[in-house]
């Protein structure tokens, strides 16, 4: 190569490291960026290799050997920093693990110590015999390692940005389409020149291309801010959506899924994006993802959680289809919580209704007669409250020598004969008439709509029922007659009050004729029903 040339070469290669290192002060400032801490290393490494093998080109032997074999310090970092940066360019947040950084530093630490102690044995480079005069494109076993560390990151990071360009619009497809054009261009014509395709043969073109990577890069920064622009939002808002997201294509196969969503994906699947959604989602119903498209969100269980799904369609702006977007919201607490609000209400329906059945219970207790069963005279004072202004009769009825009875067989033969002579007033007792027990052993019957004649023919009935019937109280036989006055409203006057002294007036005007009989009270004499209307009025 002619000394004009070479200085030419060497001015293109100052100049690209100068322009790599003022684009790495750039990336530098905007270090809060993912993805700028690598690609302020990258440029470095770019600057170095490029830089080294100018000062290779501007000294002479044996010193140019050096700083040709210098260039090594940055051809094996590079590599792993186009990794790093495209791995958070595209997987912003996911941290590096442990077995990664041992993948990536290994064949770079070993390279480098090499090259710190004159690479013994020639394991890198190979000795003197293979070394060209001004390039380092063969070498010894060490040497095919770096190779194929350094292009099988470098297919990586072009497969994982090209997967990324595919999948992305807009400024993040253009953001991929600026990585990739720097990246992809210098390593390109390497591969060229160790296959042996070089147009100048002692020139390596590797280094002269990275002007151009920093160029790209600086119009990425500058112009298309890159790393201001870095697709963050994907990782910060979707990603880490508690919402699954799932982007179908026309075909019905994964374009795009969050983490919210893969965790109901077939565990089997090692990567969805690319697979028909009926095998990444197995146990999704094809029906009701239909119903969601058509008629709005819709409720969808799925591995025990309820999930209300919606389903767009995407369109571009001719309306074509473009696919679907599902997303899901996990329902489960909330369809829980109302399942127990509901069971609560039930719960507290049932209560309520107990509460009133016991009220209802209480209220009947607090009008009945806790020996008899009957009603007591609280109930009776309402019944013949709702009759005032009706016609009805009243039916007084005292047992006949009661006290006897307790006196010979004891108060619990007593009870014993007022339960039997209650039961059988009960028995007889029509629809709509009422029962009570009076006061110890006396008991009325209220008949609505019945004159005292029709009332004391009833009341005979009764008396012969319960003459006729015998108590068994401890072995023996015991039969009671019964004595009842029968008075009735209007004829027997205007007032309850009126209506029952009558009743008990004939009550006793029975017990005193004999007992064992019914008695109706006589009606009051006209000039006394006449008296009496005067003093109301």
């Amino acid at each position: 190569m002619n000394d004009a040339l070479a200085s030419s070469f060497t001015a293109w290669l100052t100049g690209s490291a100068l322009v790599a290192l003022l684009t790495a002060r750039f990336a530098w400032r905007r270090r809060q960026a993912p993805g700028a801490t690598p690609l302020t290393l990258l440029l470095l490494s770019l600057a170095v290799w490029t830089l080294t093998y100018a000062l290779h080109w501007l000294d002479a032997p044996p010193g140019a050997a050096f700083w040709l074999d210098a260039t090594f310090f940055g051809v094996v970092g590079a590599p792993v920093f186009v990794w790093l940066l495209t791995r958070e360019f595209t997987q912003p947040g996911r941290p590096v693990g442990p077995g990664e950084w041992a993948t990536l530093l290994a064949v770079p630490g070993v390279t480098w110590g090499l090259l710190l102690f004159g690479d013994p044995g020639g394991v890198l480079f190979g000795g003197e015999a293979v070394r060209d005069a001004h390039t380092r494109l063969a070498g010894g076993p060490w040497f095919r390692v770096v190779v194929l560390h350094g292009y099988a990151l470098m297919g990586l990071s072009a497969l994982a940005l090209g997967q990324f360009w595919w999948r992305t619009s807009g400024v993040y497809r253009r953001q991929a389409g600026v990585l990739l054009a720097g990246l992809c261009l210098p390593w390109l014509v390497n591969l060229v020149s160790v296959l042996g395709k070089r147009p100048f043969p002692d020139f390596d073109l590797t280094p002269m291309l990275f002007m151009a990577t920093a160029l790209i890069f600086l119009w990425g920064l500058l112009g298309f801010r890159l790393f201001d622009l870095v697709p963050v939002a994907r990782h910060l808002i979707v990603e880490q959506m508690g919402e699954g997201v799932v982007v179908l294509d026309p075909w019905g196969r994964v374009l795009d899924l969050n983490a919210s969503a893969r965790r109901f994906a077939d565990p089997a699947l090692a990567s969805p994006v690319g697979q028909a959604a009926a095998r990444v989602f197995p146990l999704w119903d094809a029906a009701t993802l239909a119903t969601a498209v058509h008629h709005g969100p819709t409720e969808l269980w799925l591995k025990g959680r309820c999930l209300e799904v919606r389903v767009t369609e995407l369109r571009d702006r001719r309306g074509r289809s473009q696919g679907q977007a599902v997303v899901w919201r996990d329902v489960t607490g909330q369809r829980e919580a109302e399942a127990a609000l509901r069971r609560a209400h039930q719960e507290l329906q049932v209560r309520l209704a107990q509460i009133e059945h016991l009220q209802a219970e209480l209220r009947e207790q607090s009008v009945r007669d806790p020996l008899t069963g009957l009603h007591n005279r609280r109930h009776l004072t309402a019944v013949l409250e709702a009759l005032r202004g009706e016609v009805f009769s009243v039916v007084l009825l005292d047992i006949d020598h009661f006290k006897g009875v307790n006196d010979r067989y004891g108060h619990a033969a007593g009870d014993a004969v007022l339960r039997s002579v209650a039961a059988l007033l009960a028995k007889h007792a029509r629809p709509g008439e009422t029962v009570c027990r009076y006061g110890g052993e006396e008991f009325i019957v209220v008949l609505p709509g019945v004159l005292p004649l029709e009332a004391c023919q009833r009341a005979e009935g009764w008396r012969r029922t319960i003459a006729a019937h015998e108590v068994a109280v401890n072995g023996e036989r015991v039969a009671v007659t019964v004595s009842l006055g029968v008075a009735g409203a209007p004829g027997h006057g205007p007032d309850l009050d009126r209506v029952l002294l009558a009743a008990d007036e004939a009550l006793y005007a029975a017990k005193a004729g004999g007992r064992n009989r019914c008695q109706v009270a006589p009606l009051p004499a006209p000039e006394s029903a006449s008296s009496e209307a005067s003093a109301l009025q």
